[in-house]
């Protein structure tokens, strides 16, 4: 027996990062370009430009949330006779694009609330449709589909359960209900289910998996309403809701989107914290060549600049980790937020479906998870602060060895050339001024002999010194 389904619709809500943490400028205006081809991708590149260089631009914005559209009802309406709109916004650091579409008006370009037979698939043709409008791009955060219908007949919940499978396939090719099912509850007298299917991992890294993560997951759910209610107080109910839905879902998938950012951070860190093993044990050996007076101080000082950039690169990681923490954390916290006013706001609902991916199940398993990572990794950057600080000293030292190394031989240099200039005073008080440049006469005088046998080991000191000091830098 066919099921039929009064004004099928789709809503999809996509998420894209407005400014990311340390982006340039040419970065965040790439985005906002990225964004905006959701929107007027249909368009050749020449007339998507013109219309791109006519949207205002919001910088630094006093208010949340931002109509980014300058016309009636902040909507950008499909052309006729598609019963369609985008309306974007910005909410905070991200853009949110909400997509509504239900097929074609009808022959006096009215809603067309005649049944369809849910056998011809209304909601595949409707997602196609609006795939190709959205030039199959997705939200870069995340994004959300929303199917929502009136019933023809009373059914029971058995029923109600076959015609949200019946529509979830049609969404869907690697559908598996049993899979994806997260629940099912009730907001204004209609059934609420909500799926959620996410690939497998086939031993990706992290942000690889993520990239896959974005293309081949779902957020889904269906929103079936009463055979007693009527078309035009179901299209009111749902719109009363948009607002709710844009906000509760960007906080749902800033959520998934920083556990699996945080993911990619400790890999990094991971690799951070194996490459610094060789320093450690290049820092012991230095440790006990310096007291054997063993180590150059230029070979210090080279190792001090490459241990340095190791500190530096496990710095960043760990703090682009944190600030994965915080933003997890916070936005959890206003998903708790937002679904508890929509408790008390719609009298007679029961969400407690969506309270099941803020529970131990999901966000709090990744809050959890991610706080835990920070902890294990924060000990990592005390212990290369603290190798810093050895190297350091161990410079400082040698440093301090050189110089009063240098200063002695600086000393024994000048004894030297006191004695050399006494000698060299003597030999032209006592011997006869030389008849030629070539007359070396003075070497067999006594004075010379003397003052070299006296000044020789201040000679070999020096030189010995010399080669020292060489030795060390």
């Amino acid at each position: 027996m066919s099921n039929f389904i009064i004004y099928p619709s789709i809503n999809l809500f996509l998420y894209d990062l407005k400014e990311g943490l340390g982006q340039s400028s040419d970065k965040i205006n790439q985005n906002r370009y990225n964004f905006w081809h959701k929107v007027y991708g249909n368009l050749d590149e020449h007339d998507f430009n013109e219309k791109y260089a006519q949207l205002p631009h919001h910088q630094t914005p006093d208010t949340d949330p931002i109509q980014l559209l300058n016309t009636q009802n902040a909507i950008e309406k499909f052309p006729s006779p598609l019963d369609g709109w985008y309306y974007p916004l910005q909410l905070g650091d991200t853009y949110a694009l909400q997509v509504n579409y239900s097929g074609k008006l009808n022959a006096n370009h009215q809603f067309n609330d005649d049944p369809q037979n849910l056998d011809d698939q209304p909601f595949y043709s409707l997602k196609q449709d609006l795939i190709q409008r959205l030039s199959q791009q997705t939200g870069t955060l995340g994004q959300t589909w929303l199917l929502w219908g009136q019933l023809t007949t009373p059914k029971t919940d058995t029923e109600i359960e076959e015609i949200a499978q019946d529509c979830y396939t049609q969404l869907l090719s690697n559908y598996n209900w049993t899979r994806d099912i997260i629940g099912k509850g009730q907001l204004n007298g209609a059934t609420l289910f909500e799926l959620w299917y996410r690939p497998a991992n086939p031993g990706l890294s992290p942000a690889e998996f993520w990239q896959v993560y974005r293309q081949e997951s779902h957020h889904l759910l269906i929103w079936l309403f009463p055979h007693d209610s009527t078309p035009n107080a179901m299209r009111t109910q749902v719109q009363a809701s948009y607002y709710d839905w844009l906000c509760l879902f960007q906080y749902r998938h800033k959520i998934v989107w920083s556990y699996y950012q945080s993911q990619a951070q400790k890999s990094r860190l991971k690799r951070e914290y194996v490459e610094i093993q060789p320093a450690i044990q290049k820092i012991k050996q230095m440790t006990e060549q310096c007291e054997k007076n063993r180590i150059r101080l230029g070979h210090l000082q080279q190792t001090m600049k490459d241990h340095l950039i190791n500190l530096s690169d496990y710095a960043i990681a760990l703090n682009a980790l944190q600030n994965q923490s915080r933003t997890l954390t916070i936005n959890l916290e206003n998903y708790q937020y937002r679904l508890q006013s929509m408790q008390e706001e719609y009298s007679g609902c029961d969400l407690k479906v969506l309270e099941k991916f803020s529970s131990e199940l999901y966000a709090q398993k990744y809050q959890r998870q991610v706080a835990s990572d920070c902890e294990n990794f924060q000990p990592g950057l005390t212990l290369l602060e603290n190798l810093n600080s050895t190297l350091q000293g161990i410079i400082d030292v040698e440093q301090t060895k050189s110089d009063r190394a240098l200063d002695n031989t600086i000393a024994l240099a000048g004894i030297g050339l006191a004695i050399s200039g006494l000698t060299a005073t003597a030999i032209s008080v006592q011997q006869p001024q030389p008849k030629s440049y070539t007359d070396f006469s003075f070497l067999s005088s006594p004075i010379f002999f003397w003052s070299l046998l006296f000044s020789s080991p201040f000679l070999f000191a020096l030189l010995y010194r010399l080669i020292a000091h060489w030795r060390r830098r």
